[in-house]
C-alpha cells in the first residue's frame, strides 16, 4: 500500500521508531498505539483522517503539496475499504477525478461556479457525452461510456439521502452553446429546471451576460463542504492544467468571498430559474 509506504518513510526520515512515534505523538494528545502504526504502514489498518494528519504534523511535513497528496491518498484507501462505488471505474477516470468523486461523495454541501459548462449534477446523458468527448478525443468509446456513467450516478447525491445540497452559480453562456445540438440542448435546459423545481435542496443562480466582467472569470470552482465536521472544506479548480486541491484557511476564505461576490451580481433563485425556462 503506498500509503503505508509513504508513512514508513516519513517516520524513519525523523529518526523515530514505532514506540518512539507512538509517545511522541502521546505527549500531544494523540492515541496511536505502536500496533496501529504498524498496521497503518503495512496497509492493514482503518483509517482515519484526524490520525494521518497527527502523523503528518509529527514528521514536520512541511510542503502543502505533499500533505495534500497523502490526504488524497488516505481518502482514497478509506473509499477503497468501504467498498465505494467509484473505484469500479478508476481505470476509465482522468487522473485526480475519482478523489473529486470521493469528496463529492462525502459533502454535505457543495458550492460550485461553472462558465461555459452546465454544472454535471444537471447533466443529461447526451450533453455529458458529448463534453467527456470534446475533452479527450482520443477516448475509446468504452471510457467515455464508463465516465458518462459515474457523471449520472454521481447525481443520485442530490436525490438520496442524506440529500447533498447543491448552491451553484451559472454564466448565462452555459445555456447558450448548443452542446450536443440544439435538440439534446433544449432537453438539457428542461432538465436544470425540472430539478430545481422537485428539489428544495437545489439552488440555482445565473450571472446574465449584461452585467459584463466578475470576479472569477479565469476559471470554474467547487468548494466542497463535508458532513464530517472534523474534516476540513476543500476547494476543487478544473482546468487544462490538472486538477488542484486547496484546503488552507486563507484558500477556502478567499474562494467563499469569490463565491459570495458572485451570488451578489447573479440573479436570485427565481429570477434564474424565469431566465433558464426562456431558454427552453
Amino acid at each position: 500500500m503506498r500509503l503505508g509506504s509513504e508513512l514508513r518513510e516519513l517516520r524513519n526520515r525523523v529518526g523515530l521508531s514505532m514506540e518512539g512515534a507512538s509517545d511522541a505523538l502521546a505527549r500531544r494528545d494523540q492515541d496511536i498505539s505502536p500496533s496501529k502504526l504498524s498496521r497503518l504502514e503495512n496497509g492493514r489498518g482503518a483509517i482515519k483522517l484526524q490520525d494521518i494528519r497527527a502523523l503528518l504534523d509529527l514528521y514536520e511535513v512541511q510542503s502543502e503539496g505533499q500533505h495534500e497528496l497523502l490526504l488524497q491518498m488516505a481518502r482514497e484507501a478509506r473509499a477503497a475499504a468501504h467498498g465505494a462505488w467509484w473505484t469500479d471505474y478508476e481505470s476509465a477516470l482522468p487522473s485526480g477525478l475519482s478523489t473529486y468523486v470521493a469528496l463529492e461523495a462525502g459533502a454535505s454541501r457543495l458550492l460550485a461556479f461553472t462558465q461555459c459548462l452546465i454544472e454535471g449534477l444537471f447533466q443529461t446523458e447526451d450533453v455529458a457525452r458529448a463534453l467527456i468527448r470534446a475533452a479527450d478525443q482520443t477516448a475509446s468509446p468504452e471510457t467515455i461510456a464508463r465516465q458518462v456513467e459515474v457523471r449520472m450516478r454521481r447525481q443520485r447525491a442530490i436525490w438520496e439521502e442524506p440529500r447533498l445540497e447543491l448552491v451553484t452559480i451559472m454564466d448565462e453562456a452555459a445555456l447558450l452553446r448548443p452542446v450536443a445540438g440544439e435538440g439534446a440542448m433544449r432537453q438539457q435546459i428542461r432538465r436544470v429546471v425540472e430539478v430545481c423545481e422537485a428539489l428544495p435542496n437545489v439552488k440555482l443562480q445565473v450571472i446574465p451576460l449584461d452585467k459584463g466582467a466578475y470576479a472569477a472569470q479565469h476559471g470554474m470552482f467547487t468548494l466542497i463542504e463535508p458532513r464530517d465536521l472534523t474534516l476540513k472544506p476543500v476547494v476543487y479548480v478544473d482546468s487544462t492544467g490538472g486538477n488542484l486541491y486547496m484546503q488552507r484557511i486563507d484558500q477556502i476564505t478567499r474562494f467563499r468571498r469569490m463565491f459570495g461576490d458572485l451570488q451578489a451580481i447573479a440573479l436570485d433563485t427565481t429570477e434564474s430559474l424565469d431566465l433558464v425556462r426562456s431558454r427552453c
